[in-house]
């Protein structure tokens, strides 16, 4: 039998697998993109809410983002059937499946976000704090979404991991949002425009605290590339004793 032959053939068709993930690769980095300039184009729709061009933006590309989800799912569900892949290979494509699923649902959330803002008016008397507290959770979601894609992209475990430690800050502000306008206008006559600002507040900082949930969602993606365990359904994640003997507060 002659091997030699035998592996010029089979030579195209490695070649075709490496240059359709490779392919694949560049969707799922486009689509990380345009998710991360659409977080910072809704922070600049908080400070400019009534700027149509942002807005006529926003709208352009998640028509992207729902066309690269589909795109990437269905090369994904191809790859597996035509390539057969091999175990790591596999798991990177399910990571792939599932990043790309969090990164669709942060445009969702993005997208509620923008049509929210232009209706608000944060100059009223007793809103401007609001604004500052928004731009926090917003500040913080956009480090979370960063480092859980340069987690996963540089199959760093380290970055995933601060990730996940990450979301109880956003939940916390989230909380804070939600308390302060109850105690803020406790009582008060209320005029229809700030009754839309306390909906709309309320309904913002919960998109923005999934954000971060779907943040920590990738990183958990990360965390099966590189390590092969699924931490989806602990309770309580473990962080590795190298990484949690490194947090504030933990003498080593």
């Amino acid at each position: 039998m002659d091997t030699r032959n035998e592996k010029k053939d089979n030579y195209p068709f490695v070649g075709i697998k490496e240059q359709y993930l490779d392919q694949l690769h560049s969707d799922f980095q486009l689509l990380t993109e345009i998710v991360l300039s659409q977080m910072m184009k809704a922070t600049e729709l908080l400070h400019d809410n009534h700027n149509k061009e942002i807005v006529k933006e926003l709208k352009r590309n998640e028509k992207i983002i729902n066309s690269l989800d589909t795109t990437i799912k269905e090369k994904v569900i191809n790859a597996i059937m035509l390539f057969t892949p091999r175990a790591s290979d596999l798991r990177r494509l399910m990571a792939y499946n599932d990043m790309t699923i969090s990164m669709e649902r942060v445009g969702d959330l993005i997208e509620n976000i923008s049509l929210a803002l232009p209706d608000m008016d944060l100059t009223l008397e007793g809103f401007e704090p609001y604004r500052r507290l928004i731009d926090k959770m917003f500040t913080q979601t956009d480090k979370m979404l960063k480092s859980a894609v340069f987690a996963f992209s540089g199959n760093s475990q380290e970055m995933a991991y601060d990730t996940i430690l990450m979301d109880d800050k956003v939940d916390k502000l989230e909380r804070k949002v939600e308390r302060k306008l109850a105690e803020d206008f406790r009582g008060q006559k209320l005029s229809t425009q700030s009754l839309v600002n306390i909906m709309h507040l309320n309904s913002i900082s919960y998109y923005l605290e999934r954000i971060g949930d779907k943040a920590v969602d990738m990183a958990e993606a990360a965390v099966y590339l590189i390590e092969g365990k699924d931490i989806r359904h602990d309770k309580i994640v473990q962080v590795p004793k190298e990484k949690a003997s490194r947090e504030p507060g933990n003498k080593g």
